[in-house]
């Protein structure tokens, strides 16, 4: 017999291939789209930028040059001198002195006790007096503060609560009324 006669395979049905391979793409897209928005949760965090000028702590004239050095800073950032030249200038900092000073985003309880102090207590903006931790001294703006809707509202709580403890210690105790 000739070939041309034989009956030919059927084709094969794919369909089941092509809504495999659609499936496994929205599967994808989904864990894509909680990674990228596992960044953006609401997480307090501060933005700074600092220049650390590095001293030992046990020897006083290191402190004593660190000192005059961070003050001359402080009075060059008053009069008008980039914070972002100076703090790659002067900076021993060099992974933020690099980027002009800024140390990004971290989230509470990152830094030194008194820098830390300093970040969530601070106006936006200013520039701070000099601040003295375990790394030496330094000049620090917060250029950012978010706080969590959830850290906000525990903020608010306390804020009645503490309200409400001194209202009640300033007001008279009420005598029964007399018949």
């Amino acid at each position: 017999m000739n070939s041309e006669y034989e009956p030919r395979d059927e084709p094969k049905d794919r369909t089941k291939l092509i809504w495999l391979g659609v499936f496994a793409l929205l599967g994808l897209t989904v864990v894509l789209l909680f990674a990228i928005n596992a960044n953006r949760a609401d997480v307090t965090r501060v933005r700074a930028k600092h220049i650390l000028v590095k001293c030992r702590k046990d020897d006083p004239v290191d402190r004593a040059r660190a000192y005059k050095l961070i003050t001359e800073l402080r009075d060059r950032l008053q009069k008008g001198e980039s914070f972002s030249r100076l703090a790659k200038d002067y900076s021993d900092d060099e992974s933020s002195a690099a980027r002009g000073g800024d140390l990004g985003y971290y989230p509470k309880g990152s830094f030194d006790p008194a820098f830390e102090n300093y970040v969530w207590s601070a106006p936006i903006g200013q520039l701070s007096d000099v601040i003295q931790s375990s790394y030496g001294f330094h000049l620090i703006i917060v250029v950012d503060r978010h706080i969590s809707k959830a850290d906000q509202y525990e903020m608010d709580l306390e804020k009645k609560a503490s309200e409400k403890a001194g209202s009640a210690q300033g007001e008279p105790s009420a005598a029964p009324k007399q018949p």
